[in-house]
């Protein structure tokens, strides 16, 4: 209990808080102060050994209980005795002035109390701000440590929390074309580090990682556009702007399908499948997906001018372009990254069945091409959602049963060789 409150019980004449409030002094001299409130009058019975002086006590017991003024006590009996004593050896009665109480002082009294209470719990706050160390509360030297930067979460959360903001000062001018860049690789950034953790690549580089992103959007998308004029996959492409949905899907698939899943494709095998780096699906499968990234930055920000033309040409609302752009910097990089990680998933199968290598590339193009066209036939429709829904899931079965592909394409591989050979020596013979 605090003193504050101590003193408040007294004023109430609260026989236990007028006891604490005199022993405070007196035990330090060998008192001890008893107290009962009977009626208007209290008892104060002080027990010491040799007894105490009586007109120091007289003196004392008013002052102290003059500083609290108990309510409604206008007489005071003060006995001195020793401990074991039956009797007092000295008593005597002392008269208070009773205090007299209106509304007015009560109010007061109150205003008095909660300043006081005010006060005392701001000090006793302040008191216990000081038990704490500026140290503990705050580890700076932690916060600076060296040490603390080698964890590789700590450094992609300063990263992917500062790049904007980083950004938003280097390049405040930049432009729209520019900016759709920069967002394209930041967001693309954050689905590599979900997709390596993801996919985890038995091999892995930055060098090759920047290769297969970079080829893909300065390189491959170059070549796309070049092939697409070429006279019979231009129809293939105008295929897919009819308004009949067979002839849509079969253009998407044959050729815009067919034509991107290539280009993503195409640095996984050059760089990688060719020079004979590739030993694994999974490791073809991270690589094909940071080709697919690449694909979606270029992509995002040549769509990004797009909507913009359409928000200023008023064919989209603000609402509209915000969702758009949202849906292409997002979520669409992730969907063109499994679709490309499926064919490089095929690529590493190839490279290690190298007789078979051409129809395994085929099939895994094949698959990567049929989904991506399903998608865009279907886009606008809630039918899209199954369909993306679909292509993640195959994508993960891929991963997770890759030992046992591996498994069965060897052992195809080896029968295949012996079919091969026995059809080679039955026609020598």
């Amino acid at each position: 209990m605090s003193e504050f409150q101590r003193v408040q019980l007294a004023r109430q004449e609260d026989a236990i808080a007028i006891a604490n409030l005199l022993n405070q002094e007196l035990k330090s001299i060998g008192i001890t102060a008893r107290t009962a409130v009977a009626a208007d009058n209290l008892n104060l019975v002080l027990e010491s050994d040799p007894v105490s002086n009586q007109a120091e006590m007289l003196v004392f017991v008013r002052e102290k209980l003059a500083n609290f003024q108990p309510q409604s006590v206008s007489t005071i009996t003060v006995y001195g005795q020793q401990p074991a004593a039956a009797v007092p050896q000295w008593q005597q009665s002392l008269e208070l002035e009773p205090i007299a109480v209106d509304s007015t002082s009560q109010i007061a009294d109150s205003t008095n109390h909660s300043s006081e209470e005010k006060s005392f719990a701001r000090s006793q706050f302040l008191a216990s701000l000081k038990t704490f160390r500026f140290a503990s509360v705050i580890p700076y030297k932690e916060a600076i440590n060296p040490e603390l930067y080698n964890s590789g979460i700590v450094r992609l959360l300063l990263f992917f929390s500062l790049f904007p903001w980083a950004m938003r000062f280097v390049v405040a001018n930049a432009g729209l074309e520019r900016t759709a860049w920069i967002l394209g690789i930041y967001y693309a950034s954050i689905w590599g580090i979900v997709l390596r953790s993801l996919i985890k690549p038995r091999q892995f580089s930055w060098g090759n990682t920047l290769k297969c992103v970079a080829f893909t959007a300065f390189i491959g998308i170059p070549i796309l556009l070049i092939v697409q004029q070429i006279p019979f996959f231009r129809l293939l492409y105008l295929a897919s702007d009819q308004s009949s949905q067979v002839l849509q899907l079969f253009g998407f698939i044959f050729g815009v399908g067919i034509l991107e899943e290539l280009c993503k494709a195409l640095p996984v095998y050059l760089l990688l499948l060719r020079p004979g780096k590739l030993s694994d699906p999974l490791t073809a499968a991270f690589y094909g997906s940071m080709s697919g990234l690449g694909f979606a930055i270029a992509e995002g920000a040549n769509y990004s001018m797009l909507y913009a033309f359409a928000l200023v040409q008023q064919d989209v609302d603000l609402g509209g372009y915000v969702l758009l752009n949202t849906l292409r910097f997002i979520s669409t990089p992730l969907f063109h990254a499994i679709w490309a990680g499926i064919s490089g998933y095929f690529l590493g199968l190839a490279a290690i069945n190298p007789s078979r290598q051409q129809p395994i590339m085929v099939i895994g193009i094949a698959i990567a091409a049929t989904l991506h066209g399903l998608y865009n036939t279907f886009a606008g429709h809630i039918l899209a959602l199954p369909i993306l829904v679909f292509s993640i899931l195959l994508f993960v079965a891929y991963l997770n049963r890759s030992k046992q592909m591996v498994e069965e394409m060897a052992q195809a591989e080896l029968e295949y060789k012996s079919s091969t050979q026995s059809d080679l020596l039955g026609g020598k013979s």
